[in-house]
């Protein structure tokens, strides 16, 4: 992010900071940032609302706070779909548990639902909800996607998707925003 930054002439403007969310430098939770993006951290951490806490800390009041993590509601439909396996999607059913090939680690999966409770109780308001690869993420031919007219009808019905009930709660990974309290 920071190397886009830079080609776009916004270095002035844009801060990026790699540190854990856990354990962030004095200097950095100190209320001043405009926006704060949590995006896939989430189903890697064991105590979720304290990762949110974190996060927020160096947030300014009234400013934008991003969340984006795997949506449990949409691993029945991951295993049926595209790995065309009934018996483990009939198991994420009932579990929020999950494992990822790319880095061989165990996650803990979460709905919006859940996200949006905790972050309503640390003081968040304004917030909303969407889906973000609704549709993308169930589509078997990935070789199809390359498709330059294929894809753009795609990104139209995405975007059309996003935030239309009841497919945000379906699709492979949630998006809430919301802004930080103000005091």
């Amino acid at each position: 992010m920071a190397g886009r930054a830079a080609a776009a002439g916004l270095t002035d403007l844009v801060a990026c900071v790699e540190a854990d969310a856990n354990a962030l430098p004095a200097d950095i939770v100190r209320g001043a940032f405009d926006v704060v993006l949590c995006h896939n951290l989430l189903q890697y951490v064991d105590d979720v609302r304290h990762t949110l806490a974190a996060s927020l800390a160096p947030l300014r009041p009234g400013g934008l706070f991003s969340v984006m993590a795997i949506n449990r509601h949409s691993a029945p439909l991951t295993a049926a779909v595209r790995e065309m396996d009934l018996a483990a999607a009939t198991a994420a059913l009932d579990t929020d548990q999950s494992r990822t090939e790319m880095f061989d680690s165990a996650l803990t999966l979460h709905t919006a639902e859940e996200i949006t409770r905790h972050l309503s109780d640390l003081g968040c308001q304004d917030l909303r909800h969407y889906g973000i690869r609704t549709v993308c993420d169930y589509i078997v031919d990935d070789a199809r996607k390359h498709d330059p007219a294929f894809y753009d009808d795609l990104e139209r019905l995405e975007l059309a998707l996003t935030a239309r009930h009841p497919y945000m709660h379906t699709a492979r990974l949630f998006q809430l925003t919301a802004r930080k309290h103000v005091a």
